[in-house]
């Protein structure tokens, strides 16, 4: 992840070193999304590059690399990216902090964003969505997904998540108008949205807008 507040970093360290913050199955909607892209070009036979940008748990590393990517991973925490590097050696994986990144421009076909920019502020998820322009390929994919209006499970008082692991971090909860107004600039976008409860506790929305797009 890539918090934008300082007591972020603290929480999202500390998530990581929980059992149940290793999620080790994909999210069913980027495994949909990944099928719809090809993953190979009719002129080479070299594994195209992806991008797990705020990798977590590593668990859409694994998923990308059986797609046939040739995987990259980056995450704001020590600790994501140290199990990320353990438990799926095939990975590069990094630390990453705010924009610029290391990257050279046009360098990815397919990045990840999956429960990412909504853990910054407006301007600077505007940034981090800038920077990965910069290193997409044109023709290339950002498939991603963002906290909507509506989730309850985080708990928040304005902008600050008071759901006990993960309390004092900062997210914002995106409508739809915000969020086509981030992706302008990409050729083609595809929304959907998604919405469910915790196990026994059916008061409680979870809710995200999910996008594909293509520069």
């Amino acid at each position: 992840m890539n918090p934008s507040e300082p007591s972020s970093q603290s929480a999202w360290n500390l998530h990581y070193t929980r059992n149940k913050s290793r999620l080790g199955y994909p999210d069913e909607n980027l495994v949909r999304m990944l099928s719809k892209i090809k993953t190979t070009s009719k002129e080479s036979s070299i594994p195209k590059k992806a991008l797990d940008f705020g990798a977590g748990s590593g668990r859409h590393c694994l998923l990308l690399n059986e797609f046939g990517y040739q995987v990259y991973a980056t995450d704001y925490t020590e600790n994501s990216v140290q199990t990320i590097s353990r438990e799926y050696p095939f990975v590069n994986a990094s630390v990453s902090g705010n924009p610029p990144y290391s990257f050279e421009d046009d360098f990815f076909d397919v990045i990840v964003s999956w429960g990412v920019l909504h853990y910054n502020t407006a301007q600077l998820a505007k940034q981090i969505l800038d920077e990965k322009k910069r290193i997409l390929k044109p023709g290339g994919f950002i498939a991603g997904s963002v906290r909507a209006i509506g989730d309850t499970h985080l708990q928040a008082q304005g902008t600050t998540i008071q759901t006990p692991d993960l309390k004092g971090a900062y997210s914002r909860f995106y409508t739809l108008e915000e969020l086509k107004r981030d992706l302008t600039g990409f050729s083609q976008v595809e929304f959907g949205y998604t919405e469910r409860t915790p196990l026994g506790k059916l008061e409680e929305r979870i809710c995200h807008w999910i996008f594909l797009a293509k520069l």
